[in-house]
């Protein structure tokens, strides 16, 4: 037998699968969750006054590691920085949906899906403050000597509902350890694929799974901290290569400069195409694509943003509300303003696309394979797109064991439960590489609606907390406290319970 016809026969093995989830309406799912994540970003916004845009020189201040490290000996107590969970929230948001996921928005929901993408960017921006905040203030120290938290852990010691708070630790595992690392590896190798030097080789998907899977294992068996320190180090210089690289891309396509931003402002705003058909909107693939890019609301970025150290569970609440903006408005708008302005046939190539009924989020890969290509003159550019596609997918895939691991230790804080779900990670990573893209982006659009739709009616239940501790942080701020410093003894809590926060407790704030 071929190594190609083994990839076959998993491939039909899958194909029940396939067919549910392809008859599976998922789109309900997302017109709850549309409304949810929508009116949490509006409540919030007016809630804390639009704090995301009002605090940016200060969340941009934050950002300098010197200022987010907290101890100078915080890294001999095997402490990870805020600065590297910083890194590591960014990883999360930084990977391929930054490439593919805004390619297939606009395919899917033409150019205008970019507009609404910025929108929800500015609306997840406060629901990401609030979010990684409560993840802060609710955290606990385990076996492991880390910190961690997110969802399942303010739901539990927030909302006092452990039975809640089980399901979503569970739900979390299944959504970022299955769904979304399946996503990243798929996309990842689906890059490597496309090229056809590549292309040719006889079961190319079975070996680039065992490449990628023996480097996942290599990693995650490292534990947190190898996971931290790698992000630290790869998070930044990918994206501001990523940047400068469809800068120059932008520059040789400047021509189509003008019409991509036309076509993305006119798009966004032709209502017969906005409501005719919700669903396959730019509104809603706006969203879609938006928020598995940034992440906002959805719950995973708290779990990583739990494992800081900082004075302040306020501040770490700021740097990811100013992750949200730096991985949308930035990286995503030089993705979409690439593609736009560099696909071969500009203005008629697109609308081809946009026309097309086959089209699906699975094609994306193709069509910034074909942009890249044309601007930079060679077939060449396809191997550093797919370098950066494993890069990116890399930092994400990091991120989300990291997610995955910390909701595993909330469930059962046991080292050999942990080893089992890394083999497990280990194995997804290997079989994403095999499966149909398309299908694995159906996967997350499932997993992360549901995840969207409970992790919003706990932060509704609890944002008091985040309201209570922004007041407390401003008023250390209004009195010439450089670095606010939060202790629950002396908090003014109003009225609140805060039975359930273990960590804040003057002494034990993280040094120990």
């Amino acid at each position: 037998m071929a190594i190609s016809d083994i990839a076959d026969k998993i491939n039909e093995a899958l194909d029940p699968v396939d067919a549910w989830i392809n008859d599976y309406p998922d789109v309900y799912a997302w017109y709850v969750a549309f409304v949810f994540i929508i009116a949490a970003g509006l409540f919030f916004l007016y809630r804390f006054r639009a704090m995301q845009i009002t605090t940016l020189p200060e969340q941009a201040k934050l950002l300098r590691p010197s200022n987010l490290d907290g101890k100078p000996d915080h890294e001999k107590k095997g402490m990870i920085s805020s600065f590297q969970a910083f890194c590591v929230g960014m990883g999360a948001r930084v990977g391929v949906g930054n490439i593919t996921g805004v390619t297939s928005a606009i395919i899917m929901g033409g150019a205008g899906a970019v507009f609404w993408m910025w929108i929800f960017a500015l609306l997840g921006a406060c629901t990401s403050f609030v979010e990684c905040t409560l993840g802060q203030l609710f955290k606990e120290k385990k076996s492991d000597g880390n910190f961690h938290g997110g969802p399942a852990y303010y739901i539990k010691n927030g909302l006092k509902n452990h039975k809640f708070a089980i399901f979503i630790a569970f739900w979390i595992i299944v959504t970022y350890g299955v769904g979304f690392i399946a996503n990243q590896a798929a996309n990842s190798a689906s890059a490597f694929t496309r090229i056809d030097t590549l292309a040719d080789i006889d079961g190319i998907t079975i070996f680039l799974g065992i490449i990628f899977a023996g480097l996942t294992a290599a990693l995650i068996f490292g534990g947190i901290k190898r996971v931290a320190k790698v992000s630290e180090i790869m998070v930044p210089v990918m994206v501001v290569i990523w940047l400068v690289l469809g800068i120059i891309a932008i520059i040789i396509g400047y021509k189509n400069i003008g019409w991509a931003a036309s076509e993305i402002f006119s798009n966004a705003f032709n209502f017969k195409q906005v409501f005719a058909g919700f669903a396959g909107s730019c509104i809603m693939w706006g969203l879609k694509r938006g928020v598995f890019s940034n992440e906002a609301g959805i719950g995973s970025v708290p779990n990583v943003a739990s494992q800081s150290h900082v004075n302040h569970p306020i501040r770490q609440g700021l740097v990811q509300s100013i992750g949200v903006l730096i991985d949308t408005i930035v990286v995503c708008s030089i993705t979409a303003f690439m593609v736009l302005t560099c696909l071969p046939g500009g203005k008629d190539g697109w609308n081809g696309i946009w026309d097309f009924e086959g089209r699906g989020s699975g094609m994306a890969i193709g069509v910034v394979q074909d942009s890249m290509a044309d601007a930079f003159g060679g077939d060449w550019i396809l191997w550093v797109l797919a370098i950066f596609m494993f890069v990116f997918a890399f930092s994400s895939l990091i991120a989300y064991y990291s997610m995955s691991e910390a909701n595993l230790r909330f469930i059962k804080d046991d080292d050999k439960f942990v080893t089992g779900l890394r083999i497990f990670i280990v194995v997804i990573v290997f079989f994403a590489c095999i499966i149909p893209v398309g299908m694995v982006w159906d996967i997350c659009d499932v997993f992360m609606a549901i995840m969207g739709i409970f992790n919003i009616i706990a932060l509704f239940m609890l944002y008091k907390y985040v309201a209570a501790l922004y007041k407390d942080y401003r008023k250390q701020k209004a009195a010439g406290v450089e670095d606010p410093v939060f202790d629950v003894n002396k908090w003014d809590s109003e009225g609140l319970d805060t039975s359930g926060i273990t960590v804040w407790t003057g002494h034990t704030r993280g040094d120990e």
